[in-house]
């Protein structure tokens, strides 16, 4: 991969990821404040709404998928890093909301920062060869 591919590809993933947290935090405080469910379960459902939109934005405009046979592999591989990032993501959650004392939503916020470092890496590890 050049330098620019490079470039343009972490653009890519950073718009993809941006948009896709932004839907995230959104569904989360509307699921809260709103409809008054509790935090964890809010940033939950939100989560894996957010990631399946990640998903399929990531699978047509991310990462170049050459193999389109290993696409029910990659599936598998996706749900798997994004259940642990689910875990990764609630308990920074709970840690900073919980243990730390500050709002869900600051929480919410810095538990997006680490998750986003974690999803980068672990995708260009595990699914794009």
């Amino acid at each position: 991969m050049t330098l620019w591919q490079f470039i343009k590809q972490f653009s890519k993933f950073t718009v993809t990821g941006a948009t896709c947290f932004a839907i995230d935090f959104g569904l989360m405080v509307l699921l809260k404040e709103v409809f008054g469910v509790y935090y964890l379960a809010a940033s939950g459902i939100s989560f894996v709404v957010a990631t399946c939109i990640n998903y399929l934005i990531s699978k047509h405009w991310v990462y170049d998928v050459k193999d389109k046979h290993a696409q029910f592999k990659e599936l598998i591989v996706f749900i798997i890093l994004s259940a642990i990032g689910l875990g990764i993501n609630t308990c920074l959650l709970w840690v900073f909301t919980s243990k730390v004392g500050l709002n869900y939503k600051i929480s919410k916020l810095i538990a997006g920062m680490i998750g986003s470092i974690y999803n980068y890496i672990t995708r260009k590890l595990y699914l794009e060869k």
